[in-house]
């Protein structure tokens, strides 16, 4: 009789766990689910995208299942010290083989943070040039102006560092133009100088430079620094030089093509 007396109760304190294991089950995959929520209706209103906002919000997630299912182990009487080495094992392993990985998420981090440059920006960085399209976990998507997609680590763009054009507003354009060793100095940067200073997209502040910058093999070249609007940057590169080929040709101005002097001496 007191055996199963014994029996009884051993079943009530085990069907109690269960069911208990069961409420803490539920329970915490409900809690999970709702800070999920909470937390991505929070991040929609920040400047994150929109693959930054699933993935705090998924670790959010599974970081409370985690912890609901090391409840149910202790629940269950699995010992404390045995869940704690499996975690740290876990813990290990994960650090190891998502080491690079790692490395481009403090990158991205950092990011975040200190915001060297946001989605919009024209940067150049690791010998890319273009417009930030989006900042992910892990890396980051610049579009080229030849519309070419660039998926760069976020750990290489940190440790190349970058060219942020956008934080201005501004940019500088440089351009170098060949006059012939024949042609009137003096005359091309005039005439250059004055293309600058008509042009629309040419700010007046600071105003642009126009100098003689080298003597080549061929040509003497002329440099022209105008600050455009961000915005102008593309298009002024490709008219200003159509409108300075077309003012040399008019003013007589001679672009030569590469020469060399050879000089034949006759041996006697």
């Amino acid at each position: 009789m007191e055996l199963l007396q014994g029996i009884e109760i051993d079943l009530v304190s085990i069907a109690m766990r269960l069911l208990l294991v069961v409420v803490v089950f539920i329970v915490g995959r409900f809690l999970a689910g709702l800070l999920r929520r909470w937390v991505e209706r929070s991040l929609r209103k920040t400047d994150l995208t929109d693959s930054l906002i699933v993935l705090i919000t998924t670790v959010t997630y599974y970081t409370i299942l985690l912890i609901t299912v090391l409840i149910v182990l202790a629940l269950l009487g699995v010992p404390a010290a045995a869940l704690a080495g499996t975690v740290s094992v876990i813990v290990i392993v994960l650090a190891i083989t998502l080491q690079s990985s790692l490395g481009n998420l403090a990158a991205t981090i950092n990011f975040l943070l200190f915001k060297p440059f946001e989605v919009g920006d024209l940067m150049e960085t690791a010998g890319v040039m273009g417009f930030v399209q989006e900042i992910q976990v892990f890396s980051t998507v610049i579009i080229s102006p030849n519309r070419k997609t660039h998926v760069l680590p976020n750990s290489k763009i940190q440790n190349a560092g970058l060219a942020n054009y956008s934080k201005t507003g501004t940019m500088r354009v440089d351009l170098s133009f060949g006059i012939s060793y024949d042609s009137d100095v003096d005359k091309a940067k005039q005439i250059i100088q004055d293309i600058l200073t008509e042009h629309d997209s040419v700010l007046a502040e600071p105003p642009p430079q126009v100098f003689l910058q080298k003597l080549s093999d061929s040509t003497l070249d002329i440099a022209a620094w105008p600050f455009v609007r961000l915005a102008d940057f593309l298009p002024f590169q490709s008219d200003i030089v159509q409108r300075v080929k077309n003012s040399f040709d008019e003013a007589g101005i001679v672009i030569p093509y590469p020469q060399q002097d050879v000089h034949l001496v006759k041996e006697n």
